[in-house]
């Protein structure tokens, strides 16, 4: 009798060790132009892709900074997007956002789901509105967390809010002969110089601090370095969600200056859900208990 329950118990723990195999994972998916991209699969529920911001990092600061709390009502897929993270990539490679859009659809074949959640954040929000918009029949719904979908407005947005925290003027970066872009990646550099740069996503810096620590310095980084060389990411993408009819939830922070408190705005979504968070860039991490049930109460419309 003893040596049947030890066996049963035995055979028990070994069903759910493959269980909680099965439910993370992690591949290297080739594209059909022969790029690997990094895939890892964690937690249970309807799946769920989610898009990177940077541009050019890698999802890790999400699933190790209090995102994975979301593995607990969804099938939570991160790729490393081509040209980032631990995937494959080089300065040669196309990093057009129809190829992008496409190693996202080459992701979904793959795992063989007929339909996912697409949640992006920061910068990758403008990836996952052009694939919600070319792939409708395939997204079930969408949560935006602290999104851009338009980088001009990002970038005046930057300059505004980087001249406030700097105390200086706006005109010191806008100069005659200077470029919106030019002006952006200066204040940028300003800000990292004086030990700044936290203010844009974060009041406390400890958690900016935490956020950094997560970021390898092995990671590739020619998608962040390319992408600036394809102009349609500089389309104005809040005008394609007004298409995107999947039910959607919107996050956005009082205090994430780094995509700004007012740009969820301008969004256009016809079945949106907003939920303005007293937090900065990274609700998942400041709040994760909150973050948790507004997602939850979304998927239970879903149902």
């Amino acid at each position: 009798m003893k040596k049947w329950i030890i066996g049963a118990l035995l055979l028990l723990g070994i069903l759910a060790s493959e269980s909680a195999v099965s439910q993370n994972k992690q591949y290297y998916i080739t594209t059909s132009d022969s790029v690997k991209l990094y895939v890892r699969v964690a937690g249970k529920g309807k799946p769920c892709l989610f898009i990177h911001g940077g541009p050019g990092s890698w999802p890790k600061y999400y699933y190790a900074l209090g995102g994975d709390i979301t593995e607990q009502d969804m099938t939570m897929i991160y790729v490393d997007q081509r040209g980032s993270g631990r995937s494959g990539g080089d300065a040669s490679t196309d990093y057009s956002l129809a190829r992008v859009v496409k190693d996202m659809e080459e992701v979904r074949e793959y795992l063989g789901y007929d339909k996912w959640i697409v949640m992006p954040h920061s910068f990758g929000g403008i990836i996952a509105t052009e694939y919600a918009y070319t792939h409708p029949d395939r997204v079930l719904a969408t949560i935006y967390v602290n999104t851009t979908l338009n980088l001009d407005y990002a970038k005046s947005n930057a300059i505004t809010q980087a001249s406030s925290i700097l105390n200086v003027p706006e005109s010191e970066f806008l100069k005659p002969g200077v470029s919106k872009t030019q002006a952006f990646g200066a204040v940028w550099n300003r800000l990292n110089q004086e030990n700044l740069s936290y203010k844009m996503m974060y009041r406390d810096k400890a958690m900016f601090d935490k956020m950094n620590a997560v970021m390898d310095t092995t990671l590739n980084w020619h998608f962040g370095s390319n992408v600036w060389n394809y102009p349609e990411y500089e389309q104005d993408f809040t005008l394609k969600t007004a298409a995107i009819t999947a039910p959607s939830l919107i996050f956005t922070g009082l205090h994430d200056y780094s995509v700004g408190p007012e740009h969820y705005k301008s969004f256009q979504f016809p079945e949106a859900t907003y939920r303005v968070m007293d937090t900065g860039h990274c609700p998942y991490q400041e709040q994760p208990a909150k973050f948790q049930k507004y997602i939850r109460k979304f998927l239970a419309k879903l149902d």
